[in-house]
Formats: C-alpha cells, structure tokens, sequence
C-alpha cells in the first residue's frame, strides 16, 4: 500500500478522488470507529454521509481481500437484475482504490443504525424486529440455491474469508490471524485462557465440531450480521406502513467483507445476538458477583428483549415457511449459531478491548454453552 489513511491526509484523500471539494474541509464532520476500519464522514448541506474503509496496515492474513471482496458483490448484485432485493440491501459506492484497499460509499443523511437507535430510545420495537426478520427471508429466499452466486462467492473460497466460523480445532489459528500484533501481545495471556477454557469444555467443543461441519451452504449470507451495520431512515415509523413494495427493503446492510456463500441460520443466529447483547451488557458482572446474580440484576432483563427475538424469528418463517421444509433444523441452528457468536463476539473484544473482555469471559461463555448446548431451551421463548 501506498497510501495509509488518517487524519492528516484523509481530507487530501477525498479531495484527489474528486469525492469532496476543499471548500467543504471546514463543514465536514468526522467520526472514526476502530473496530470496523472505517471513517464516517457527514457531508455538508445534509447531502449524506460517507464510509471510507481501509484494511488496517497491521492486518496479518495473507492476501487480504476483504475491501475487494465487498466491491465485486457490489457490481455483482448491480448487475443480475433477478436479484434486485439483494442490492437495495447495499449502499452506494462512490470509490474504490484495489492498490490501496479503500472503499468509500454513501448514506442518506437520515440513516441511523439500528445499534444507536436502540441505544438512544431504550426501547425495541417489535416493528423493527419484524422488517429485519423479513428483510434476512427475503434475501436468503432470493439467492437460495442461487448458480450465479454461488459461482460468484466460489472465487474466495482460497481466501478462507467464504465463511467465518472457527473449526473448534482451529480457534486458536483463528485468534493468531485475525488478532493484530500489538494487541496480542497485550493480550496474549487473557486470550489463551479462554482458549484453553474452551478447548477443555467437551461437550461445547462437540456441539461446535458439529455445528461447523455440518453447516448449510445454500444462498448469500451477509456472515457479519450485527446492529451497527444495519441502517434504517431516522422515520422509518412513516415508511412502515407506507411499504408495500416487495422488491426493495428500507434497511441497507454494510459491511459485506465477510459475504459467503453459507447458512441462512447463521444470518439470523447473528441478528438475534444483537438482542441477547443489550440483556448480557445490561447486567453488573465482577468477581464476586455468581453469574446467575449477575443476570438477575439485569437492567435489561431478558423478557424485555425476548419480544424482539420472537417477532424477528416469526417475520422470517412467515415470509420464507419454506426454509423449515428445506432445513428442518432451522431454528435449533439459529439458536446455536448466535452462541457461536458470542464466543466471536468475546474474541473481538480480546483484540480491542482485553479488560472488558476479561469481565465478560465468565458470563459470556457460560450463556454461549446454554445456547450452544441447549437451544431447545431458548426455542421456547
């Protein structure tokens, strides 16, 4: 790479791609979120706002495709008129620099994702789990089964990016190669623990072993799914009711780095996390403190997002029954998949955030086992 963006030459970035113009420099407003690689960038005059990603300089996977990869979806999906609901899905892209691994698309003004709206309002509308249930159907539904996709998708398979779910045997290569260097060294003792925590767990390990191996590869899964990648218009209560329109979705769905030819459960597992994320972030955790204490002080208690979680599982049987005829294990592998997650979810937060991922270990393990192990028990919520 030749150019390493940050704050002192991004603006120059943007000038010389003819994106902005250097009159707009003092207008613009930048937030930066390091987690994701991106820079969000308010454009003047409520114009929208632009995402520029850029693969970190540290990263240490071998050929990281990652920016490329989400490009080619995106002219994939522009090009196949069959699957035009799968591209309202997708923002507009306005750049892209392969030498450099940058992406910069656009957002309407109005967007908001689903993460800062929850947030903000303390409240969980069922309307929003429903469309985002109906929105997860419609895209698998359209790409099942689908030639051209998976002839598409099949292109990364060397880059081992085609699905993300770590072989039990393989967890800790995961860590190593997705862990960037001077995080691991601040965390190489807290991550390796959980490691051997999860590698002595027999029965989780199994139920994992199995999971992977037998996994779907049916349709495009989004393989990333998580509440700030997912955009709604700040009045989608209006538009709501207005839609009517089957072809396109009010969400747009960033993020598709990780897009796979893989298992709609997974999709939905992931979403459904989302939810279980506000009860687990909701509770007091500390030492002290046994984990079934911790989950009754809860300020979010688990009956105040179980609404959500059934509404989003029901809106996607309704517009896709078919699924449960094609895939009886469906929903036990949802239920299974957002266990998994978790454990991804504790894995980023070893990279990013060690301590708070030393607080969470305990608690965060013990519920991903009861949803990995036991998803009939959460099936009958």
């Amino acid at each position: 790479m030749a150019i390493k963006l940050n704050y002192k030459n991004l603006f120059h970035y943007l000038i010389d791609a003819a994106i902005c113009q250097k009159d707009d420099l003092d207008a613009l407003k930048v937030d930066v979120n390091s987690t994701t690689f991106y820079w969000v960038i308010e454009l003047t005059q409520n114009q929208g706002k632009l995402f520029v990603k850029q693969i970190p300089h540290s990263s240490t996977l071998v050929n990281d495709i990652r920016i490329s990869t989400e490009w080619k979806l995106y002219n994939f999906l522009q090009s196949h008129k069959d699957l035009d609901y799968a591209s309202s899905l997708t923002t507009e892209v306005l750049h892209f620099d392969d030498s450099n691994s940058i992406l910069i698309y656009k957002c309407p003004n109005d967007s908001i994702t689903l993460q800062s709206f929850y947030e903000n309002q303390k409240t969980f509308p069922i309307v929003l789990a429903e469309l985002l249930g109906a929105t997860l159907a419609n895209l698998h539904s359209q790409t099942i089964n689908s030639q051209e996709c998976y002839n598409f998708l099949s292109e990364f398979e060397e880059s081992k990016l085609n699905y993300q779910v770590p072989y039990p045997d393989y967890l800790s290569d995961y860590l190593v190669s997705r862990i960037e260097p001077e995080s691991l060294k601040k965390t190489q003792a807290l991550s390796w623990r959980f490691l051997g925590t999860f590698q002595q767990t027999e029965v989780v390990r199994e139920v994992v072993t199995e999971l992977v191996l037998n996994h779907r590869r049916c349709c495009l899964t989004h393989n990333n799914i998580q509440f700030h990648k997912i955009l709604i218009p700040s009045h989608w209560d209006k538009l709501v009711l207005e839609l009517q329109d089957i072809d396109k979705s009010l969400i747009k769905i960033i993020d598709w780095e990780a897009c796979s030819w893989g298992d709609p459960a997974c999709d939905l597992g992931k979403a459904i996390l989302g939810y279980f994320l506000f009860w687990l972030n909701s509770m007091i955790v500390h030492p002290a403190i046994e984990i079934k204490k911790s989950i009754q002080l809860a300020t979010i208690p688990l009956e105040v997002v179980r609404p959500s979680i059934v509404a989003m599982t029901k809106a996607y049987i309704n517009t896709y029954p078919k699924i449960l005829e094609d895939y009886p294990e469906f929903l036990k592998r949802v239920i299974q998949f957002a266990g998994l997650g978790l454990i991804y979810q504790l894995l980023s937060e070893f990279q990013f955030q060690p301590q708070i991922a030393l607080s969470h270990q305990n608690l965060y393990f013990f519920i991903a086992a009861q949803l990995i192990c036991k998803p009939e028990k959460f099936l009958s919520i």
